[in-house]
C-alpha cells in the first residue's frame, strides 16, 4: 500500500545523505576553478567557525563506515512512471578535503537489463527555508556493460540515460535542519540514615533539546557535521547561511596551500574510529538546567519514626527531655545545576536547592507532654558535586562519583510551656544514589527505516511502498572528558532486519 504523503525530493539521495548525516561535500578530481572554489569555501567556512571549536556537537564519521552504511541501500528498487525499474546495485565513494566522488550503480530493467553508473557531486550546503540543503549535480550517466545502441536504450528508458534528466529531479538534497534529543533520568528511592532517618523519592526526568545542523563538510577520509543547540524561539535558519567565498580565480593560493590550511584548521576534528562525537560542556549544562527547571519537587521526603533528641536535666527532680518523630513529609526543589568545568575525566557541577519539612513530633519537656507539627526550611548553597562519564554497553551514563554526598541542616524551633526548644540535625544525602544514572542520548539514534521500493507517479512524486529496518549498534565505546567537552569514540555495526 502506498504511503499517502509523496516525497518531493528523491528518496534515494535523501537517504544516502541523511544516513548518519551522510556524505558531505562532493567534488571532482582535477584542480580547476571549481575545485579551487570548493577548497576556498571550505577554508572560509572553517576560518569563520574556528574549525568548529565552538560547536555544541560535532559528529565525525569515517569514509569506510559511511560507505558501509550506504551499501545497505543496495537492492532498492525505483519503479518509473512507465513501469520500468531501476535497481540500486552498488554504492561507492571517496571523501577528500572539500571534495569527494560518489558513484551509484543502477540496473535498469525493462524488456532488457542494462547496468548504469551515476557519478555525482554534492556541494557544501546551507540552512535555508527551514531545511539544510545540499546542492547536487549528476555529472555522468554511463553504461557499465552491454552492447546496446543509444536509440535502443532511449526507447525503453527515455531521458533517464542523461545527467540532465536526473538533475531535474535531484538538483538539491534536503535534510531536516533540526534533530531532537533527550536526556533521561529514572525515578528512584533511597534511605537517609543518621540522626533523623528518612526516605527520599525522586521523580523521573526527561530533558529534551533541539539541535540545528550548522554545517556538513568533507575532509580527508571522513565527513563532519557541526550542530548547535537552539532555543524554542530561535529561527530554523539560524545556521551558517550563505558563506561568501573568496575569489576562486585569484592566484594568492594554490590547492596545496589551501589543503595545508584546511588540515591546520581541522586538527581538532581527527577521528581514529568509525564514529566520533564531541559534546561541548554547554550541552551537558543545558540538559542539567532543564532538570533543575523541570520539577518543583525534586526530592520527596518521608520522615521515619524515631527519637531525635534526648537530654537529662536536674532540677528539683531529674527529668528526661526528649523529642520523637512520629512521621512527616517534605520536599526540596533544585534551583540550579551548573557545570563549572569538564576536565581530567570529571564533570564538576554545583547544586543549589531549597526545601521544607513538616514534622509530626511528640515528647516531654520537664515532665510536660507535647505533640506538635512544626515546619522547618533548609537550603543547599552551591554544593560541589563531582560527576563522571561511564559506558554501559552502547549507552553513555553520567553519574555522581561513588561516595558523593550532599550535607544539609534541619533546624527545629518550637515552644513548650513557655519555653523555646530548638535543635539542629545535620543530614547527609547520598548524592551517588540520587544521581546514579543520567542516560545521555546517542545523538545518532539506534535504527532507521530504509526504503526498499519507491514508485514514481505521473506528477513526479515519490512514494515509498516497501521499507526495511536498519539497526546500528555502538561497539568498543571509549569516553574521554577533558577541555570542557566529552569525546565519544566508537565503531558502528549495521544490521539490516
Amino acid at each position: 500500500m502506498k504511503i499517502n504523503r509523496p516525497f518531493k525530493k528523491p528518496v534515494i539521495v535523501f537517504v544516502l545523505v541523511s544516513l548518519l548525516f551522510s556524505a558531505g561535500v562532493i567534488g571532482q578530481d582535477k584542480v580547476d576553478a571549481v575545485r579551487m572554489s570548493e577548497l576556498k569555501r571550505l577554508r572560509d567556512e572553517l576560518s569563520l567557525n574556528e574549525g568548529f571549536a565552538g560547536s555544541d556537537l560535532t559528529i565525525t564519521i569515517s569514509e569506510n563506515t559511511l560507505i558501509e552504511g550506504l551499501k545497505r541501500l543496495e537492492g532498492l528498487e525505483v519503479v518509473l512512471t512507465n513501469g520500468n525499474i531501476l535497481r540500486l546495485t552498488s554504492v561507492d565513494g571517496e571523501l577528500k578535503p572539500g571534495a569527494g566522488i560518489i558513484k551509484i550503480g543502477l540496473q535498469a530493467e525493462s524488456k532488457v537489463k542494462v547496468n548504469l553508473v551515476l557519478t555525482g557531486r554534492i556541494a557544501t550546503g546551507e540552512n535555508r527555508g527551514g531545511a539544510f540543503r545540499l546542492p547536487l549535480k549528476i555529472t555522468d550517466v554511463s553504461l557499465k556493460n552491454g552492447p546496446f545502441s543509444t536509440v535502443f536504450l532511449r526507447t525503453f528508458f527515455g531521458d533517464w540515460l542523461s545527467p540532465r534528466k536526473w538533475n531535474e529531479f535531484i538538483s538539491e538534497v534536503e535534510l531536516p535542519s533540526e534533530i531532537d534529543q533527550a536526556l533521561q533520568i529514572p525515578g528512584g528511592r533511597f534511605d537517609v540514615q543518621g540522626s533523623m532517618p528518612m526516605v527520599i523519592n525522586t521523580p523521573r526526568y526527561r530533558a529534551p533539546l533541539r539541535f540545528a545542523i550548522k554545517s556538513i563538510i568533507s575532509l580527508e577520509g571522513r565527513a563532519v557535521a557541526a550542530l548547535q543547540v537552539i532555543d524554542g524561539n530561535e529561527s530554523r535558519d539560524a545556521g551558517n547561511g550563505s558563506i561568501k567565498v573568496s575569489d576562486p580565480t585569484s592566484n594568492d593560493l594554490n590547492s596545496d596551500s589551501l589543503e595545508s590550511e584546511i588540515t591546520r584548521l581541522t586538527a581538532g576534528l581527527a577521528c581514529q574510529n568509525g564514529l566520533c562525537l564531541r559534546v561541548n560542556r554547554r550541552v551537558i549544562g543545558r540538559f542539567l538546567e532543564q532538570i533543575a527547571a523541570a520539577q518543583s519537587e525534586d526530592l520527596n521526603i518521608s520522615l521515619k519514626p524515631g527519637r531525635v533528641r534526648a537530654e537529662e536535666v536536674n532540677a528539683v527532680v531529674k527529668f528526661t527531655n526528649y523529642t520523637d518523630v512520629e512521621g512527616g513529609d517534605g520536599h526540596a526543589d533544585i534551583q540550579a545545576l551548573n557545570v563549572d568545568r569538564i576536565d581530567a575525566g570529571r564533570v564538576n557541577v554545583r547544586l543549589t536547592a531549597a526545601g521544607e519539612v513538616d514534622a509530626r513530633l511528640r515528647g516531654r519537656e520537664y515532665g510536660i507532654p507535647y505533640k506538635l507539627s512544626p515546619k522547618t526550611t533548609f537550603s543547599i548553597r552551591e554544593s560541589d558535586l563531582p560527576f563522571q562519564f561511564i559506558s554501559e554497553g552502547e549507552r553513555i551514563i553520567l553519574r555522581a562519583l561513588p561516595g558523593t554526598t550532599l550535607p544539609f541542616n534541619l533546624r527545629f524551633n518550637f515552644k513548650v510551656a513557655g519555653r523555646t526548644v530548638g535543635f539542629n540535625r545535620n543530614l547527609v544525602v547520598q548524592a551517588d544514589q540520587w544521581f546514579r544514572r543520567i542516560e545521555l542520548p546517542s545523538f545518532i539514534g539506534r535504527e532507521m527505516d530504509l526504503p526498499r521500493r519507491i514508485e514514481i507517479d505521473a506528477g513526479g512524486n515519490y512514494f515509498v511502498t516497501k521499507k526495511q529496518k536498519l539497526n546500528y549498534t555502538l561497539t568498543r565505546l571509549i569516553l574521554a572528558a577533558n577541555n570542557d567537552s566529552i569525546d565519544i569514540m566508537t565503531n558502528l555495526v549495521f544490521d539490516l532486519k
